[in-house]
């Protein structure tokens, strides 16, 4: 009876050890697959950024990746399978995107300077529509024809423009994003009133002439934004309402790269004896010191200039440049 008693308890405790043991390992594969799941895509987003264009990152299964500000994560928080890693990259994109692929698109941000790659990041179920007029067709047609078509974007005019026409669309969308370019009539919650089902709506304003934007979100609340160059506007364009940290974060890169080509300058000028090549040097060193702490859109770009221009003059006088 003692050895029988004996038997059964040691057996229930191994089998509850095996038990045990097999639900950790099962959860520990899951935790696994979601921490190899972002770091395949982070070292994707390495060796794609060495060159421009677009690309597909192919996941082999359904995955719900999530591009927040500074990190990438994959599945939802609550699930055992969630893994999160932080990166340094620029990432503009929808924020969460599902399915089996992801479309990409890189380019290299230069201001004036080579500052950072951008990372496009898009899927089948965001769709981005460009709506000009007559005044900026040719503009806006010239920007789109630059975004790969895997992309998901169509351009339309805006006396064309009627939301239901892409109700059908709607049906299979996560998001549909709508820029315009110049004013318009249309607000979120009428957009959303042509479409069946609860697709997540937001419309992004762009004023060409000025280099800024307002983003409606899909609650129709505003936010006001500039840009610096094409390659930023098209990151707003792919990120809407996360558009603002994604940008600050290529500004702290910017700032950066900046003191990197102000400590180059300061060293250029320590080794050239040429008196026109080292005042030209100096002021353009001024400007790198002032690029550094300007804050509004209209410097960025007044300074941009400058040193674009001392750069040339410093190229001409055949003199050490400061990029």
């Amino acid at each position: 009876m003692f050895k029988w008693i004996f038997g059964t308890i040691a057996g229930a405790v191994l089998l509850s050890f095996f038990v045990s043991f097999s639900v950790t390992h099962l959860e520990g594969s899951k935790v696994l697959e979601g921490n190899k799941m972002v770091v395949f895509i982070d070292d994707k987003l390495d060796a794609l950024g060495l060159g421009e264009g677009g690309n597909v990152l192919e996941l082999e299964d359904e995955f719900l990746i999530g591009f927040e500000c500074g990190s990438i994560s994959a599945g939802e928080w609550e699930d055992d399978n969630y893994a999160e890693r932080s990166t340094d990259k620029v990432i503009f994109s929808a924020g969460r995107l599902e399915g089996e692929t992801i479309n990409m698109w890189t380019q290299k941000w230069e201001f004036p300077y080579r500052v950072v790659t951008f990372n496009y990041l898009s899927n089948l179920k965001n769709y981005y529509v460009l709506v000009h007029d007559s005044d900026n067709s040719d503009d806006v047609l010239d920007l789109a024809n630059n975004i790969p078509n895997n992309m998901n974007f169509q351009t339309v005019g805006s006396s064309d423009f009627n939301p239901s026409d892409f109700s059908g669309q709607a049906k299979y969308a996560d998001k549909f994003t709508f820029v315009f370019f110049g004013s318009s009539d249309y607000t979120v919650k009428r957009i959303k009133n042509s479409f069946y089902g609860d697709v997540k709506v937001e419309i992004i304003e762009v004023n060409l002439n000025v280099n800024t934007a307002k983003i409606y979100n899909n609650y129709g609340d505003i936010e006001d934004v500039f840009y610096l160059g094409d390659e930023m506007l098209y990151g707003l364009i792919f990120s809407g309402t996360g558009y603002t940290c994604a940008k600050d974060r290529a500004m702290e890169r910017f700032r950066t790269i900046t003191q990197i080509y102000n400590y180059k300058v300061q060293r250029l000028m320590g080794k050239t004896n040429d008196p026109d090549c080292l005042n030209l040097l100096n002021e353009g060193r001024r400007m790198l010191n002032t690029f550094l702490s300007v804050n509004s859109k209209s410097e960025f770009y007044n300074y941009f200039e400058k040193i674009e221009r001392q750069n040339r003059g410093l190229r001409e006088k055949s003199c050490s440049t400061i990029y």
